[in-house]
């Protein structure tokens, strides 16, 4: 029997990463939502063809395209997977064994090891710092915040605790650079846009500070390092998607306040 659960993902123009994760959770769950955001490849097929429900719904930021996904979704349990996200077995098989009998009333969600996982065998990108991560929650208890051009879009606990559950969600994040590099411009740009609309001023000493600081934190404490050429291509990426946003905000302020004074 299916799990009372619902998944669901949001997608655009993912049919290289979304087949093998919508199929790890297929004939188990209940019913899987795919809200979409224009794509123009097989996305959109495969998930119908994964009997997911795939709805269309204009881009408008991370949290509100996960937010209007959650709504949609008929059980109170949920649980939040990213197109380039496969659950390990061990997970697969202890979200079953969860679901095999009442579950405590006073917990919100569950947290899960959250691990890269490379591309493609043998790929120089093997090493990263493993964070935990709640994916699965209650949406009596536990919400994502939608504001346009957020991108947090992690559960806000209202009430209840949060357990941890074994096993891992694969994270395979990086299909090239090249791509890697578009997606950080798009995310730099909204993030830009919501400090903006938040009324955030950035400082020059936070703008000269932001690469190196990040850089540092990437290489070394997230053990890019191990990762040999490629971790230094991705650390000096994901350091300038971090500087461009704080820049692209101090320019949104910049022109607002040139055009106050034409």
């Amino acid at each position: 029997m299916a799990l009372p659960l619902s998944v669901y993902f949001i997608t655009q123009n993912e049919e290289l990463r979304l087949p093998e994760s919508i199929a790890r959770v297929s004939g188990w769950v209940d019913e899987i939502i795919v809200v979409d955001s224009g794509s123009r490849d097989r996305t959109r097929a495969i998930a119908e063809a994964a009997g997911a429900r795939v709805v269309h719904r204009d881009w408008q930021g991370f949290a509100c395209q996960k937010a209007y996904a959650a709504s949609l979704c008929r059980n109170d349990w949920v649980l939040d997977l990213d197109a380039d996200e496969v659950l390990s077995d061990a997970l697969v098989k202890n979200i079953k064994a969860l679901f095999s009998g009442p579950l405590p009333d006073d917990v919100a969600g569950f947290r899960m090891r959250w691990v890269l996982s490379p591309p493609l065998p043998g790929h120089p990108f093997r090493h990263d710092k493993p964070k935990k991560i709640m994916r699965l929650y209650n949406r009596n208890k536990a919400s994502i915040l939608a504001e346009e051009n957020s991108n947090n879009d992690r559960p806000q606990i209202s009430e209840g605790r949060v357990l941890d559950l074994k096993g891992d969600v694969l994270h395979r994040t990086l299909v090239s650079l090249a791509q890697m590099e578009r997606k950080y411009c798009q995310l730099s740009s909204e993030q830009a846009r919501y400090m903006h609309f938040k009324g955030r001023r950035i400082s020059s000493a936070r703008l000269f500070l932001e690469f190196p600081v990040k850089f540092l934190k990437y290489y070394l404490l997230h053990r890019q390092i191990l990762n040999g050429w490629f971790g230094l291509s991705v650390s000096i990426t994901a350091a300038y998607r971090n500087f461009m946003r704080l820049a692209k905000a101090k320019e949104l302020h910049m022109l607002e306040r040139l055009n106050r004074e034409r």
